[in-house]
Protein backbone atom coordinates (compact mmCIF):
# COMPACT_ATOMS: atom_id res chain seq x y z
CA UNK A 1 0.00 0.00 0.00
CA UNK A 2 1.31 3.42 -1.27
CA UNK A 3 0.25 6.02 1.85
CA UNK A 4 0.52 9.66 1.40
CA UNK A 5 0.94 12.18 4.93
CA UNK A 6 -0.32 15.50 4.10
CA UNK A 7 1.61 17.23 7.37
CA UNK A 8 3.46 15.34 9.39
CA UNK A 9 3.06 16.32 13.55
CA UNK A 10 2.83 14.75 16.40
CA UNK A 11 0.08 12.54 15.74
CA UNK A 12 0.88 11.73 11.99
CA UNK A 13 4.28 10.72 13.34
CA UNK A 14 3.03 8.58 15.29
CA UNK A 15 0.61 6.70 13.08
CA UNK A 16 3.64 5.99 10.44
CA UNK A 17 5.90 4.89 13.32
CA UNK A 18 3.43 2.35 14.62
CA UNK A 19 2.43 0.64 11.03
CA UNK A 20 6.37 0.48 10.15
CA UNK A 21 7.09 -1.61 14.22
CA UNK A 22 4.36 -3.70 13.07
CA UNK A 23 6.32 -4.21 9.55
CA UNK A 24 2.41 -3.45 7.96
CA UNK A 25 4.56 -3.55 4.32
CA UNK A 26 3.31 0.05 3.36
CA UNK A 27 5.16 2.71 1.70
CA UNK A 28 5.10 6.21 3.20
CA UNK A 29 5.12 9.48 1.59
CA UNK A 30 5.59 12.27 3.77
CA UNK A 31 5.15 16.08 2.77
CA UNK A 32 8.03 18.70 3.54
CA UNK A 33 5.67 20.28 6.35
CA UNK A 34 7.94 19.59 9.72
CA UNK A 35 10.82 19.23 7.88
CA UNK A 36 12.58 17.47 10.84
CA UNK A 37 9.97 15.32 11.98
CA UNK A 38 9.90 13.81 8.33
CA UNK A 39 13.60 13.75 8.07
CA UNK A 40 13.63 11.78 11.52
CA UNK A 41 11.16 9.11 9.78
CA UNK A 42 12.83 8.59 6.69
CA UNK A 43 15.94 7.94 8.29
CA UNK A 44 14.70 5.68 11.02
CA UNK A 45 12.57 3.73 8.47
CA UNK A 46 13.48 2.47 4.82
CA UNK A 47 9.46 2.44 3.71
CA UNK A 48 9.49 6.43 4.45
CA UNK A 49 10.28 9.00 1.34
CA UNK A 50 10.16 12.98 2.25
CA UNK A 51 8.48 14.37 -0.65
CA UNK A 52 9.11 18.00 -2.46
CA UNK A 53 6.01 18.94 -2.59
CA UNK A 54 2.03 18.15 -0.77
CA UNK A 55 1.39 17.94 -4.91
CA UNK A 56 4.30 14.90 -4.85
CA UNK A 57 3.20 13.19 -2.13
CA UNK A 58 -0.76 12.74 -3.71
CA UNK A 59 0.74 11.67 -6.74
CA UNK A 60 2.64 8.68 -5.68
CA UNK A 61 0.27 7.74 -2.91
CA UNK A 62 -2.99 5.48 -3.14
CA UNK A 63 -4.01 6.80 0.38
CA UNK A 64 -4.35 10.24 1.46
CA UNK A 65 -3.31 10.77 5.15
CA UNK A 66 -4.21 14.70 6.36
CA UNK A 67 -3.36 15.73 9.46
CA UNK A 68 -3.04 19.44 9.60
CA UNK A 69 -3.27 22.63 11.77
CA UNK A 70 -6.45 24.65 11.00
CA UNK A 71 -4.37 27.24 10.13
CA UNK A 72 -3.09 25.29 7.75
CA UNK A 73 -6.01 24.05 6.32
CA UNK A 74 -6.03 26.26 2.99
CA UNK A 75 -2.84 23.91 1.44
CA UNK A 76 -5.40 21.38 0.73
CA UNK A 77 -6.99 23.84 -1.83
CA UNK A 78 -4.18 23.77 -4.38
CA UNK A 79 -3.54 19.99 -5.03
CA UNK A 80 -5.25 18.03 -7.59
CA UNK A 81 -7.10 14.95 -5.48
CA UNK A 82 -7.73 12.32 -7.88
CA UNK A 83 -11.18 10.01 -7.73
CA UNK A 84 -9.33 6.74 -6.77
CA UNK A 85 -7.42 8.27 -3.67
CA UNK A 86 -8.51 7.23 -0.51
CA UNK A 87 -8.92 9.74 2.01
CA UNK A 88 -8.66 9.57 5.97
CA UNK A 89 -9.32 13.08 7.17
CA UNK A 90 -6.81 13.13 11.00
CA UNK A 91 -7.33 16.82 11.36
CA UNK A 92 -9.45 17.52 14.59
CA UNK A 93 -11.49 20.55 13.53
CA UNK A 94 -11.45 19.94 9.80
CA UNK A 95 -15.55 18.40 8.59
CA UNK A 96 -15.74 15.75 5.89
CA UNK A 97 -18.61 18.13 4.12
CA UNK A 98 -15.77 20.77 4.04
CA UNK A 99 -13.16 18.94 2.72
CA UNK A 100 -15.15 16.55 0.58
CA UNK A 101 -15.59 20.39 -0.63
CA UNK A 102 -12.20 21.56 -1.37
CA UNK A 103 -10.96 17.76 -2.54
CA UNK A 104 -13.92 16.98 -4.82
CA UNK A 105 -14.60 13.49 -5.08
CA UNK A 106 -12.83 10.97 -4.31
CA UNK A 107 -13.17 7.05 -3.78
CA UNK A 108 -13.68 7.33 0.09
CA UNK A 109 -13.79 9.75 2.50
CA UNK A 110 -13.41 8.99 6.22
CA UNK A 111 -12.57 11.01 9.33
CA UNK A 112 -10.06 9.00 11.87
CA UNK A 113 -9.05 10.06 15.44
CA UNK A 114 -5.93 7.99 15.84
CA UNK A 115 -4.05 8.64 19.54
CA UNK A 116 -0.19 8.60 20.33
CA UNK A 117 -0.21 5.05 21.37
CA UNK A 118 -0.65 3.57 17.91
CA UNK A 119 2.99 4.53 18.05
CA UNK A 120 3.14 0.87 20.04
CA UNK A 121 0.62 -0.80 18.16
CA UNK A 122 -2.46 -0.47 20.22
CA UNK A 123 -4.85 1.75 21.84
CA UNK A 124 -8.88 2.94 20.46
CA UNK A 125 -8.69 4.42 16.96
CA UNK A 126 -12.46 5.84 15.32
CA UNK A 127 -13.85 5.85 12.16
CA UNK A 128 -16.92 7.21 10.48
CA UNK A 129 -18.65 6.92 8.73
CA UNK A 130 -18.60 3.37 9.21
CA UNK A 131 -15.91 2.00 5.92
CA UNK A 132 -14.48 -1.59 6.53
CA UNK A 133 -11.56 -0.82 4.23
CA UNK A 134 -10.78 2.02 6.60
CA UNK A 135 -10.96 0.17 9.67
CA UNK A 136 -8.96 -3.08 7.91
CA UNK A 137 -6.17 -0.36 7.37
CA UNK A 138 -5.52 0.34 11.08
CA UNK A 139 -7.00 -3.04 13.04
CA UNK A 140 -3.16 -4.35 12.78
CA UNK A 141 -1.65 -0.60 15.16
CA UNK A 142 -5.21 0.20 16.82
CA UNK A 143 -8.47 -1.05 18.39
CA UNK A 144 -11.07 -0.43 15.79
CA UNK A 145 -14.40 1.36 16.46
CA UNK A 146 -16.81 2.93 14.01
CA UNK A 147 -18.82 5.67 15.09
CA UNK A 148 -22.37 5.72 13.86
CA UNK A 149 -23.17 9.85 13.60
CA UNK A 150 -20.84 12.80 13.60
CA UNK A 151 -21.79 13.73 17.14
CA UNK A 152 -20.41 10.25 18.11
CA UNK A 153 -17.04 11.63 16.70
CA UNK A 154 -17.05 14.85 18.30
CA UNK A 155 -17.96 13.62 21.72
CA UNK A 156 -15.21 10.82 22.16
CA UNK A 157 -13.08 13.43 20.22
CA UNK A 158 -13.25 15.60 23.28
CA UNK A 159 -12.77 12.72 25.84
CA UNK A 160 -9.41 12.13 24.12
CA UNK A 161 -8.50 15.21 24.84
CA UNK A 162 -8.45 14.83 28.97
CA UNK A 163 -5.19 12.59 28.32
CA UNK A 164 -2.75 14.95 29.36
CA UNK A 165 -4.80 15.91 32.68
CA UNK A 166 -4.57 12.11 33.23
CA UNK A 167 -1.10 11.63 32.87
CA UNK A 168 -1.30 14.95 35.25
CA UNK A 169 -2.58 13.51 37.83
CA UNK A 170 -0.76 10.36 37.66
CA UNK A 171 2.56 12.45 38.09
CA UNK A 172 0.59 13.58 41.58
CA UNK A 173 0.02 10.37 42.74
CA UNK A 174 3.92 9.82 41.75
CA UNK A 175 5.00 12.85 43.60
CA UNK A 176 3.22 12.26 46.70
CA UNK A 177 5.03 8.70 46.95
CA UNK A 178 8.13 10.02 45.99
CA UNK A 179 7.76 12.90 49.48
CA UNK A 180 7.37 9.77 51.46
CA UNK A 181 11.05 8.54 50.73
CA UNK A 182 9.31 5.65 48.65
CA UNK A 183 12.08 3.90 45.65
CA UNK A 184 10.79 5.64 42.64
CA UNK A 185 10.94 2.86 39.99
CA UNK A 186 8.57 1.12 43.33
CA UNK A 187 5.75 3.82 43.00
CA UNK A 188 5.66 4.14 39.11
CA UNK A 189 5.68 0.03 38.55
CA UNK A 190 3.00 0.16 40.97
CA UNK A 191 0.93 2.71 39.89
CA UNK A 192 0.93 1.83 36.27
CA UNK A 193 -0.04 -1.83 37.71
CA UNK A 194 -2.72 -0.24 40.00
CA UNK A 195 -4.30 2.08 37.07
CA UNK A 196 -4.27 -0.34 34.59
CA UNK A 197 -5.97 -3.12 36.97
CA UNK A 198 -8.65 -0.53 37.48
CA UNK A 199 -9.24 -0.64 33.43
CA UNK A 200 -9.28 -4.30 33.52
CA UNK A 201 -11.51 -5.01 36.09
CA UNK A 202 -14.29 -1.91 34.65
CA UNK A 203 -13.38 -3.92 31.55
CA UNK A 204 -14.25 -7.67 32.88
CA UNK A 205 -17.31 -6.81 34.74
CA UNK A 206 -20.63 -7.62 33.09
CA UNK A 207 -22.51 -4.57 32.16
CA UNK A 208 -20.21 -2.46 33.97
CA UNK A 209 -21.59 0.36 35.81
CA UNK A 210 -18.97 2.43 37.30
CA UNK A 211 -20.31 4.45 39.60
CA UNK A 212 -21.39 1.38 41.53
CA UNK A 213 -17.55 0.11 41.03
CA UNK A 214 -16.68 3.60 42.54
CA UNK A 215 -18.97 2.29 45.17
CA UNK A 216 -17.72 -0.50 46.14
CA UNK A 217 -15.38 0.41 48.76
CA UNK A 218 -15.40 0.14 52.70
CA UNK A 219 -17.94 2.26 54.58
CA UNK A 220 -15.42 5.00 55.89
CA UNK A 221 -12.46 3.23 54.75
CA UNK A 222 -9.79 5.98 52.47
CA UNK A 223 -11.31 5.64 49.37
CA UNK A 224 -14.94 7.42 50.82
CA UNK A 225 -12.80 10.08 52.17
CA UNK A 226 -10.95 10.59 48.95
CA UNK A 227 -14.34 10.66 47.03
CA UNK A 228 -15.99 12.50 49.68
CA UNK A 229 -12.82 15.42 49.89
CA UNK A 230 -12.58 15.58 46.08
CA UNK A 231 -16.46 15.66 45.72
CA UNK A 232 -17.21 18.39 48.27
CA UNK A 233 -13.97 20.22 46.92
CA UNK A 234 -15.50 20.25 43.11
CA UNK A 235 -12.35 17.94 41.78
CA UNK A 236 -14.45 15.98 39.87
CA UNK A 237 -16.83 18.99 38.33
CA UNK A 238 -13.54 20.47 37.27
CA UNK A 239 -13.12 17.60 34.38
CA UNK A 240 -16.51 17.55 33.32
CA UNK A 241 -16.70 21.22 32.99
CA UNK A 242 -13.08 20.76 30.97
CA UNK A 243 -15.20 18.62 28.43
CA UNK A 244 -17.99 20.53 28.15
CA UNK A 245 -15.51 23.45 27.29
CA UNK A 246 -13.91 21.93 24.56
CA UNK A 247 -16.91 20.79 23.15
CA UNK A 248 -18.15 23.59 22.87
CA UNK A 249 -14.96 24.61 21.43
CA UNK A 250 -15.53 22.27 18.74
CA UNK A 251 -18.45 23.03 17.64
CA UNK A 252 -17.47 26.68 17.45
CA UNK A 253 -14.92 25.54 14.96
CA UNK A 254 -17.10 23.74 13.22
CA UNK A 255 -19.69 26.68 12.28
CA UNK A 256 -16.81 28.76 10.99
Amino acid sequence: MKIGIIGTGMIASSVVTGFCKQKSGHNFFLSPRSADKAAALAAQFSEVKVCSSNQEVLDNADWIFISLHKKDFDAINELKFKKEHKVANMSAEMRLPDLKDRIGETALLAHVIPLPMIVYGYGPLLVYPKIKEVGDLFDKVSDVYYAEDPKDVHTLQIVTGMMSAYYTLMDEFVKFSDEQGIEHDLSVGFLHSLLSSLSRRATDTPNCDLIELAHDMTPGGYNEQAMTELLENGAIAAWRTALDRLLARLQGSSKQ
